[in-house]
């Protein structure tokens, strides 16, 4: 995934809403919202662990802090130079995703999954950067413009991005999100524009690389990126963008991406990954800023988008998913993480909101 505007968004801010299922409100109740929490710094990662144990990853503070079940508030990991925006916890066993920037410029960054023990130290299970080098499993796709008129292209000079030509999947990684999957692992990087297994042993392999993202260039996105005025109207296919990772009832895996460019509302979609083969199929589409989702024991998918009007960044919303069509649950400041938890036949979902500002863990019940 190339720097984009998409990339620095994510970047800079991706709190915690709990959705209490099961209780069917009367269809014209508003949801209901109340916090449990604020003060967070950009919350893109949230998960649920042992005795009702929030974590919180608070990505570009380079932190992951939690609240007990009392409200006691704890910050477990942290440390100058990283970034941490993927969390998942199932029982005690919790995995984090962790971007370590080297004093030197000269040197790479490394991207790696990590494992908090019980005892509050962490240690490293795979590096998912050294994965990326070695593989890049993204090369198989190609990105740019279809059928870029010569005299086009030619006006392009001076354009920094989008090239004017097509270019394969690049070296880059940035693991955005985690799932516990038993004893294995499974990242949605979104750098690397794939979905990758780590099993116990710290073996590394792709599982699924995303399918390009087919949009149009509009007059919007072309002034926006300094385009020529004859891109208008073409065809681009842009990078997909995973940005969670979430094991289903039917033991597959669902995947919310955005698109790297141009990023026009409506352009974000959940994917299903069969957890054998790999093979993606597309659950449904027309989703704006989709950062993160989680899938109900009925198979009800909810969804977090960042920004669903980009007239009015600051407004986005929880939306549902039933049979392929999309829903709105409620609209809340930049939700960025959602996940929902399972005790008995009762399913509470939990997400992060207002992440550019004061993050806040929320409860909402519709």
């Amino acid at each position: 995934m190339r720097r984009t505007r998409g990339r620095h968004r994510i970047a800079v801010g991706i709190g915690v809403a709990a959705i209490a299922l099961g209780v069917v409100a009367p269809a014209s109740a508003e949801p209901v919202v109340e916090t449990v929490e604020d003060g967070f710094i950009t919350p893109l990662g949230l998960a649920v662990g042992e005795n009702d144990t929030i974590y919180v990853a608070e990505a570009f503070a380079g932190q992951l802090s939690s609240i007990d079940r009392q409200g006691n508030r704890s910050t477990i990991v942290e440390g100058a130079g990283l970034a941490l925006p993927g969390v998942d916890a199932r029982g005690n066993d919790v995995a984090f995703t962790l971007t370590e920037f080297p004093e030197s410029e000269a040197v790479a960054p490394d991207t790696t999954l990590q494992r908090l023990l019980p005892s509050g130290r962490r240690t490293q299970t795979a590096s998912l950067g050294a994965f990326e080098q070695a593989a890049n499993p993204d090369a198989v796709n190609e990105y740019g413009f279809r059928d870029l008129p010569d005299d086009c292209a030619a006006e392009f000079e001076g354009v920094e991005f989008p090239p004017s030509e097509r270019y394969p999947g690049e070296v880059f990684s940035n693991p955005y999100s985690v799932a516990i999957d038993g004893a294995d692992r499974v990242v949605a990087d979104a750098g690397a524009n794939s979905i990758v297994r780590v099993r116990a042993n710290g073996r590394v392999s792709a599982l699924a690389v995303l399918p390009p993202i087919e949009q149009t260039i509009t007059p919007d996105a072309a002034a926006f990126m300094g385009l020529p005025d004859c891109a208008v109207g073409l065809v681009y296919d842009g990078e997909p963008v995973p940005t969670d990772v979430e094991v289903g009832p039917d033991g597959h895996y669902y995947v919310s991406a955005l698109p790297g460019f141009p990023e026009e509302e409506g352009a974000g979609a959940v994917f299903r990954v069969h957890r054998s083969t790999g093979d993606v199929s597309l659950v449904a589409d027309g989703l704006t800023y989709a950062t993160d989702l989680a899938v109900a024991n009925d198979g009800t998918i909810y969804v977090t988008e960042l920004v669903v009007d980009f007239e009015d960044d600051s407004q986005g919303r929880i939306s549902r998913i039933r049979g392929g069509e999309v829903s709105t649950v409620v609209e809340l400041g930049n939700p960025t993480a959602i996940e929902i938890v399972r005790q008995g036949r009762r399913e509470t979902i939990y997400a992060t909101v207002d992440a550019f500002e004061n993050g806040r863990v929320v409860t909402v019940t519709p």
